[in-house]
């Protein structure tokens, strides 16, 4: 029941956590990864923003922004550069999108086989990978033959089948602009990720009925701030949206995450887990969207 204190809020770490999901939900091969469940003032175990969709056991890899120490926590998480296949960005704030440019530098190594890559986000991507790169010493040329795939959906989610995957994309108003992400999977599976975010009905909106609402909980209610979330505002969010799972992140550390659970069961009656840097999450399977089949 909402207001129930004495409901666990799970931590989502290692082996433990793998086997409790296994337990609660239908087996799904596709998996969400947290890379960086933190913010810019990072903490242990909550590194600056970064997610991985797995698409099967051991299958390639979707980034959801790629902030500082991605690359990293990625390779700590026993994944691989070379499974990267395409980049989702949210927004160009640092926090974001840092590593995509070690990404760039790292696939005009050598010793790297540089496979086909889709770079996918908001209006001026390219320019601001362009620009950026120029000033860091030329790693945009790492970018060479790329796919962009820019999107400015105004007001109204907007949706693209890609040969995997369904993507829908909505704007936050975090920043000039700044987009929360949809996957739906063939399998059925589905996540919502909402990037960097306020209290917004158009995020709520297209986290309706997901599997794994990945939502910002920045700061608690005494120092909230209008553009981003607090644990009420993320508990109201997955109320509207009616998700299976809240998966609270990106953590301020004036933001305890067991604080957010608790605070934000008071307004979510579902499952709500805690996202830290390495954790993994299985898709509860629903029936496939329309048109997406194997």
């Amino acid at each position: 029941m909402p207001g129930d204190s004495s409901r666990p809020i799970r931590t989502a770490t290692g082996a433990d956590f793998a086997e409790t999901r296994r337990a609660i939900v239908a087996k799904s091969e596709d998996t969400w990864i947290v890379l960086g469940a933190g913010s810019i003032l990072q903490q242990p175990g909550h590194g600056c923003a970064g997610y991985a969709l797995q698409e099967g056991e051991g299958g390639d890899l979707t980034l959801f922004d790629c902030g500082p120490g991605t690359l990293r926590s990625l390779v700590n998480s026993g994944l691989q550069l070379e499974q990267v296949k395409r980049v989702v960005i949210t927004h160009f704030h640092l926090d974001h999108v840092l590593d995509l440019f070690a990404l760039a530098y790292a696939r005009r190594n050598p010793g790297f086989v540089a496979r086909d890559l889709d770079l996918v986000g908001p209006s001026g991507l390219q320019s601001f990978v362009e620009r950026a790169g120029k000033a860091l010493g030329g790693v945009e040329r790492g970018f060479n033959g790329v796919r962009y795939l820019e999107v400015d959906p105004g007001e109204r989610i907007a949706s693209k089948s890609l040969p995997e995957y369904r993507l829908s994309t909505v704007d936050t108003h975090h920043s000039k602009i700044s987009l929360a992400w949809r996957v739906d999977l063939p399998s059925g599976g589905s996540v919502c990720y909402s990037g960097d975010s306020g209290e917004e009905r158009g995020v709520a909106e297209l986290a309706k009925g997901v599997g794994i609402f990945c939502c910002e909980c920045s700061f608690p209610e005494e120092v909230a701030q209008p553009n981003h979330l607090s644990p009420a505002g993320a508990g109201r969010m997955a109320t509207h949206a009616g998700c299976d799972l809240l998966l609270l992140t990106h953590f301020y550390p004036s933001m305890d995450p067991q604080r957010a659970g608790r605070e934000a069961a008071e307004h979510f009656d579902g499952r709500i887990e805690l996202a830290r840097d390495g954790s993994r999450h299985l898709f509860p399977v629903q029936e496939p969207a329309e048109g997406l089949t194997n």
